[in-house]
C-alpha cells in the first residue's frame, strides 16, 4: 500500500488537480500538508478528490516554517492514519503516468533490504512542448520507524540505511512550465529560507526580461516528442489557451539561441537522456517492479 505526501501552501497549484487524478489507483491514502491560509485555495480540488470521496485523505494545516517541517507532518499524518509501509514523496507541480499502478501492484515483492526506489522526471521548460532534461529523482521509500526529514530547503531523509533501486520510469515535472514570475517568487522564496543563488527583487517581479532571466536555458531546450501522462492530456487544451503567450514565447526564444550545430548536438543530449533511464531495464529488480 502507498500513501502520497503532499504539501501545498499560498500559492495557485494548476496542476495539483491533474496530480491527483494521476494517483488515484496506485496510491491508497493521500496525506497533505496544508499551510495556506484560510480559506485555502486548494480546499475545493482536494475535497473533490477521489481520495476523500473514499475517505481516505487527511489533511494538516500545520503553519508554514520550513520543508522539512511540513513534510514531517505528512509522516505523522501516515502514522496516525496507519497508511501503510511506503510513502510516495510527490510536489503539486509533479504529474504521473499509468506505470505507477504496476510499480504499486509490485512493491510487496520488494527484497526488504531496499528503502529507496528513484524514477526519472522530464522537466518541461517554458511550455510543454519543450524540456531541458531527464532527471534522476526521490520517489518512494519506506516508513521506518525512525524515518524523518531534515533541512529547510531541499530536504533529505534520515532514519533509512536501507539500499535504494531506480527504475527505467519517467514521469513529468511541470514547474518550469508556469511563467517566469511564478519561477523567480519560487527563488525569492528559496533564497529567503537560506538558499544561495542570484534572485528577482521584488519590484521587479513584473517586469521580468523572460530572455535573460532563462538566458542558461534556451540553447539547452529539447523538443518533446513523447507522449505527457494521461492526466496532463485531461487539461491540456486549458493549459494550452491559459499560457498561450508563454509558449510561443518560448518556441521564438529556442528558434533565436539554436543555431543548426546546437540543434544536432541537443539531439545526441536527448539520446543520452533516453538511454539513461532506458537502460536501468537491465536490472532484474527494475524489471521486477515494472512488470
Amino acid at each position: 500500500m502507498i500513501a502520497a505526501h503532499l504539501i501545498v501552501g499560498e500559492r495557485e497549484e494548476p496542476f495539483l488537480s491533474a496530480l491527483l487524478e494521476s494517483l488515484d489507483g496506485p496510491v491508497e491514502w493521500l496525506l497533505v500538508n496544508d499551510n495556506s491560509s484560510e480559506p485555502s485555495p486548494h480546499a475545493a480540488i482536494l475535497d473533490a478528490s477521489a481520495f476523500a470521496r473514499r475517505k481516505r485523505l487527511a489533511v494538516d494545516r500545520t503553519p508554514w516554517r520550513d520543508f522539512s517541517t511540513a513534510r514531517n507532518r505528512c509522516i505523522a499524518l501516515h502514522r496516525e492514519v496507519d497508511a501503510g509501509p511506503w510513502a510516495l514523496f510527490v510536489d503539486a507541480d509533479e504529474v504521473h503516468g499509468d506505470a505507477l499502478q504496476r510499480i504499486a501492484a509490485n512493491l510487496h515483492a520488494l527484497s526488504d533490504g531496499i528503502d529507496f526506489v528513484d524514477g526519472y522526471m522530464w522537466e518541461f521548460f517554458q511550455s510543454l512542448h519543450w524540456y531541458t532534461s531527464i532527471d534522476r529523482c526521490k520517489m518512494l521509500f519506506r516508513m521506518r520507524p525512525d524515518v524523518r526529514w531534515t533541512g529547510t530547503v531541499h530536504e533529505q531523509l534520515e532514519g533509512l540505511g536501507g539500499a535504494r533501486t531506480v527504475l527505467p520510469y519517467v514521469f513529468g515535472h511541470y514547474s518550469a512550465v508556469l511563467p517566469a514570475r511564478r519561477h523567480a517568487e519560487k527563488g525569492r522564496q528559496y533564497s529567503g529560507m537560506g538558499q544561495e543563488g542570484e534572485i528577482v527583487p521584488e519590484h521587479l517581479l513584473d517586469a521580468i526580461d523572460v530572455e535573460w532571466y532563462f538566458r542558461d536555458y534556451w540553447a539547452e531546450a529539447l523538443r518533446f516528442r513523447g507522449k505527457h501522462p494521461r492526466a496532463i492530456e485531461t487539461i491540456r487544451p486549458v493549459l494550452e489557451r491559459r499560457y498561450a503567450a508563454t509558449f510561443a514565447q518560448t518556441d521564438q526564444l529556442v528558434r533565436k539561441h539554436q543555431s543548426p550545430l546546437r540543434r544536432a548536438r541537443n539531439v545526441l543530449r536527448a539520446l543520452n537522456f533516453e538511454q539513461r533511464w532506458r537502460l536501468r531495464n537491465r536490472h532484474a529488480v527494475a524489471r521486477g517492479l515494472m512488470r
